[in-house]
């Protein structure tokens, strides 16, 4: 029988023919996301062959310039092509494509196994990667280049936000000539605090990358990191003087982020060089307080640059083994002598640290026997070759690296000292700190001349600071550190020794040395040559003026009953009024004085509910004069280098309530409904001292809590 067929509308259609595929052949394979380009993109991040079918794209159809082509370095150190999206100079959110999910999926893949790769690789290819870390890019043109870098100064764009293994970094690199000037800022005013470079050298690498990039060539991506480290700290410290900090935090944050952006591109981590590990310590130095992108943070920390150092062989230097195997195949002096530089400066940074308060205290990772390496010399740069050291009392481009090295050793030795007794809880014996007190006063009394402030000295070499003005500025900071430190050590002593003859040696040294960091302040500035940046740019400058302030006025709190109290809280005074030219003139030290004076606000408070409410001691009494210096702010003489910006103004408002003068004193306890001028606040307390219960371990938490306040760079 025939089947009866009906016509019935609501019936599913017919399927159609399966069409031919339009994704590649690959894509297919994997299961992928294709962008039917051809090449399409997941095909040239995996670096394989992209066909397709009949009907597959025709190259004329992909859409984009050749000028977007661009060449990166992934994790794994191999070139790969990739296309990206042209952006502009204003956008502050990471650009968006179709084949994002791609570029993620290979980006995590490369993180994840990039690091295998170079060990999976025949010997000979991979000797090959290993040794030429170059990008495989074509320079952009010089003026959309400039004009990125500018986009950075000018807080225009935020580049961290980006992936640092996808940045076309060529791209963000400025003019030559604008590189070279940072580079000359940079070495003159920045260098001779750590000196991690041989500035001739530098100089040289940094032509011989603009050389290879105008050529159409490539640029070694370790020199692009040096030369971004250099640029970030010569930009913040450049604009910290001319613009808000706000502006120069993201300039340096941005160009420091492209330096470990560079060095992630080039692996690094894998394959350590010289000039990555320079980088790395030239961020970490100068620009300890900025916070970065955790993509790129943990380049710069302590301890995985010793750790890269440990790896590039420099706690091994000087081995005789390394040494025979380096004469057999000859080697450079200067490159050996800027290794044992960077160590001995990793070292040195290392030891001073674990002598401040903070997790470090009284620890080190650095062990002496556990290294052989050979001091650095006290040579010029240009003699470096010549293998021939000068005397110590001959002013080099080292002298301040030597004896900065000089006081790092005693801080080590004072760490071994003390650190038993801290652990334990017990208070370090006095006899200790007189035994260290001696090492401390006899490296003193061997810096040389040029390095000391008596008059005959400073005459004797008014003529080598005019014209290396760094070695004055140098003097000044080994004179600091020398005499911070000495205060710190006596500082468990101090107050008893205001009462107890058998400490009185602490007192009076702490007294001296807190004085002598307070006038060498002073001298930083008003005295020529004038510090270039400003000392108050520097914090670990300003922590220990304030740490010095504070230790005049815990004396003064101690011992409110001297006969020369009056005399003493003239001091004080004074001291609160550098701190405030320094608030006045520089946002780092503004918003470090800020937290510091936060802790001691918190101390001050508890120790005035703590004190008897019963009885009240008599005040010292206050002459009409001293009142007019407590409470006349614009009466505060400036410092002869200050440069006042617009962004730079200290101007707080004070609640009409706490002015003394309108009906009752600053009552401490109200400072929540608005801060008040740094000096009102120390004269008060001043003036209060006589009335609060005081006990020698509340002061001492206090003044480690204010030494742990803030980050330090030593």
């Amino acid at each position: 029988m025939k089947r009866k067929t009906t016509q019935d509308t609501t019936a599913t259609p017919q399927k159609q023919p399966r069409q031919d595929p339009v994704s590649c052949e690959s894509c297919r394979k994997k299961k992928t996301k294709c962008d039917r380009r051809s090449p399409c993109g997941s095909c040239i991040s995996r670096r394989i062959d992209c066909k397709y079918g009949n009907n597959g794209p025709m190259a004329s159809s992909l859409g984009l310039p050749p000028s977007t082509q661009v060449v990166d370095k992934p994790f794994n150190g191999v070139p790969s092509s990739r296309p990206i999206q042209a952006r502009s100079s204003c956008d502050v959110g990471p650009s968006r494509s179709a084949d994002d999910s791609l570029i993620t999926a290979d980006q995590l893949e490369n993180i994840l196994m990039g690091h295998r790769i170079p060990s999976a690789l025949p010997a000979a290819l991979r000797e090959e990667l290993s040794g030429s870390q170059r990008i495989q890019a074509t320079r952009p043109r010089s003026d959309s280049a400039s004009s990125n870098f500018l986009s950075l100064v000018r807080n225009v764009g935020s580049v961290s936000l980006e992936h640092p293994a996808s940045i076309q970094l060529n791209s963000f690199l400025p003019s030559e000539g604008d590189a070279l000037s940072l580079f000359d800022y940079y070495h003159k005013h920045l260098d001779y605090l750590y000196h991690l470079i041989v500035p001739a050298s530098t100089k040289r690498d940094i032509h011989a990358l603009y050389e290879a990039i105008s050529h159409g060539g490539s640029g070694d991506l370790n020199h692009i990191a040096l030369l971004f480290s250099i640029l970030a700290t010569a930009l913040f410290y450049q604009l910290l003087s001319t613009e808000s900090s706000g502006v120069a935090e993201n300039c340096g944050r941005e160009t420091a982020f492209l330096a470990g952006a560079a060095l992630i591109q080039s692996n690094y981590i894998s394959y350590p060089t010289i000039e990555g590990l320079q980088a790395t310590m030239i961020i970490a130095h100068h620009l300890p307080t900025l916070t970065l992108n955790p993509s790129v943070s943990s380049l710069f920390l302590q301890g995985g640059i010793v750790s890269q150092a440990k790896s590039l062989g420099l706690h091994l230097i000087d081995h005789p083994q390394v040494a025979s195997e380096r004469r057999q195949k000859g080697f450079d002096s200067g490159e050996i002598e800027l290794k044992r530089r960077l160590w001995w400066d990793l070292a040195s940074y290392d030891w001073l640290l674990g002598s401040l308060s903070g997790p470090q205290e009284w620890t080190y990772t650095i062990q002496p026997q556990h290294m052989n390496v050979r001091r650095p010399w006290n040579i010029e740069d240009h003699s470096i070759e010549d293998e021939t050291e000068l005397t110590l009392s001959t002013p080099t481009c080292m002298s301040y690296t030597v004896h900065r090295l000089r006081l790092a050793e005693i801080c080590k030795d004072m760490i071994d000292a003390v650190s038993p007794h801290h652990i334990q809880g017990h208070d370090v014996p006095y006899e200790t700190v007189l035994e260290l007190d001696c090492k401390f006063q006899q490296a003193y009394s061997e810096l040389p001349a040029f390095f000391r402030f008596d008059q005959s000295s400073r005459r004797q070499f008014a003529s080598l600071y005019r014209e290396r003005p760094e070695i004055a500025w140098q003097r000044a900071f080994i004179q600091q550190g020398y005499h911070s430190r000495l205060c710190r050590l006596h500082r468990q002593y101090f107050i008893r020794g205001a009462k107890n003859p058998r400490y009185s040696y602490s007192h009076v040294v702490a007294l001296q040395s807190a004085r002598k960091v307070l006038g060498i302040k002073r001298i930083m500035d008003e005295e020529e040559p004038v510090f270039t940046p400003n000392s108050s740019f520097l914090w670990a400058v300003m922590h220990h003026v304030f740490m010095a302030a504070v230790t005049l006025l815990v004396d003064v709190c101690f011992n409110w009953d001297d006969i020369l109290a009056y005399k003493r809280k003239e001091e004080v005074l004074d001291a609160c009024r550098l701190l405030s030219r320094a608030q006045q003139c520089s946002s780092v030290a503004r918003e470090g004085i800020n937290a510091m004076m936060g802790i001691l606000r918190k101390h001050w408070k508890q120790e005035k509910r703590t004190a008897p409410s019963g009885e009240m001691q008599a005040q010292l009494p206050s002459s009409s004069s001293l009142d007019s210096a407590l409470h006349n702010q614009s009466a505060m003489p400036p410092a002869s280098d200050v440069q006042d910006s617009k962004n730079n103004q200290f101007d707080i408002p004070v609640p009409v309530h706490a002015i003394p003068g309108h009906g009752q004193s600053m009552d401490l306890g109200n400072f929540e409904s608005g801060p008040v001028p740094l000096e009102d606040f120390w004269s008060q307390m001043l003036d209060e001292s006589a009335h609060i219960a005081l006990d020698t371990p509340d002061w001492m938490d206090l003044l480690t809590e204010l030494t742990n306040a803030t980050a330090l760079s030593e």
